[in-house]
């Protein structure tokens, strides 16, 4: 099967990994992307997982919350070219449409209501398109509600944002806020363990099986190791297990149980583009 540069390009970009090892995985994997990944982490090769990975070209992304802290958005615009997405001036438009966002629940009713003089935000966004002379679309429109949401957008590029809900009130926005940016930072795949997908674990045992079997040792050793594989890939995934960004010789859980026992991670979003 003949594979082209820009599929090697592409999975090179993805794992980092050497283009003749993205070539032959390829290969494997009849030019399936997804295979081709798990073909690599079998061979033992360390991939980071993008679990929330939009395709954007170029763009941004925001999160904002509203006033009392009981919802939060994140959205995203694609536009054509890296200088577009960085300047100042396309990041206050999307500023602008991420406040205006708060107010409705999904990118339908977002996209044709009404705002001030300028009719609905596609027209808004269009009339943008002719003053920028870029083609732009809203990509993205994500919304959660809970008792408290605290947002975090990574704005040295603008290319990830999270929010993240709580069970009450949290008085210290700090705590609120370094719990968002730890989610960015450290891109959980769940809040606990019975939040992570059963066909995520099945592939990751496989993966972390194939890689042992290959292991010159006794079946009792290498049983030992596969649990133990999978419980450091859940200890390391669920985000109350994590070693807390800020401070890692405790959890997340635990810097939670610090400030107030009682407060709870309802759910969280964190998108990447």
């Amino acid at each position: 099967m003949k594979i082209s540069i820009k599929e090697i390009s592409k999975l090179r970009k993805i794992t980092g990994i050497g283009i003749m090892d993205c070539k032959k995985a390829l290969i494997q994997s009849n030019g399936n992307m997804n295979k081709a990944i798990r073909v690599l982490r079998k061979k033992g090769e360390k991939i980071a997982m993008n679990r929330s990975f939009y395709k954007m070209k170029d763009g941004a992304i925001i999160s904002s919350v509203n006033f009392n802290y009981s919802c939060g958005t994140i959205i995203g615009i694609s536009c054509e070219t890296d200088f577009l997405s960085k300047s100042s001036e396309f990041l206050n438009f999307l500023s602008i449409l991420s406040k205006q966002s708060l107010l409705f629940n999904n990118k339908t009713d977002f996209l044709s209501s009404s705002y001030n003089e300028y009719g609905s935000i596609q027209e808004m966004i269009v009339n943008y398109m002719g003053v920028v002379g870029e083609k732009l679309k809203l990509k993205i429109f994500e919304k959660i509600d809970s008792p408290f949401v605290m947002n975090y957008t990574h704005n040295t590029n603008n290319k990830i944002a999270t929010l993240v809900g709580f069970s009450k009130k949290v008085n210290d926005l700090s705590i609120a806020k370094n719990i968002a940016m730890h989610i960015a930072a450290m891109n959980p795949i769940a809040i606990h363990e019975k939040e992570i997908p059963h066909s995520l674990i099945n592939e990751e045992i496989e993966i972390i099986e194939d890689q042992v079997q290959k292991k010159n040792k006794s079946d009792s050793i290498k049983k030992n190791i596969i649990q133990g594989k999978i419980k450091k890939f859940i200890l390391e995934n669920t985000l109350l297990n994590q070693k807390f960004i800020k401070e890692d010789k405790i959890t997340v859980q635990e810097y939670l149980d610090k400030h107030d026992k009682n407060l709870k991670i309802n759910l969280f979003k964190r998108i990447s583009i």
